[in-house]
């Protein structure tokens, strides 16, 4: 017998979509936080020195997770809709 997913119903797919949506709002501001921070790091620090290349890669990655998080967003966002 394959596995499959336990039926929900609307009501629960729709909770469970808000608060996914809720989640990723949460962590976009938290990302573009840190992405604020590490950008202002590395605007303070001397030239080429190690924090300022850390606090470059740590914008970096927060900028890559935000996009990865906002993308995720906007999928739920249309699964609301069509809810």
């Amino acid at each position: 017998m394959a596995n499959q997913a336990p039926a929900v119903s609307i009501s629960q797919a729709n909770s469970l979509i808000v608060r996914s949506l809720d989640l990723a709002n949460l962590s976009l501001e938290s990302l573009n936080k840190l992405r604020t921070l590490f950008q202002s790091i590395s605007q303070i620090s001397e030239s080429n020195t190690t924090s300022r290349e850390l606090a470059v890669i740590g914008a970096h990655l927060a900028d890559e997770w935000a996009n990865l998080i906002d993308c995720e967003r906007e999928d739920l966002e249309r699964l609301e809709g069509k809810q």
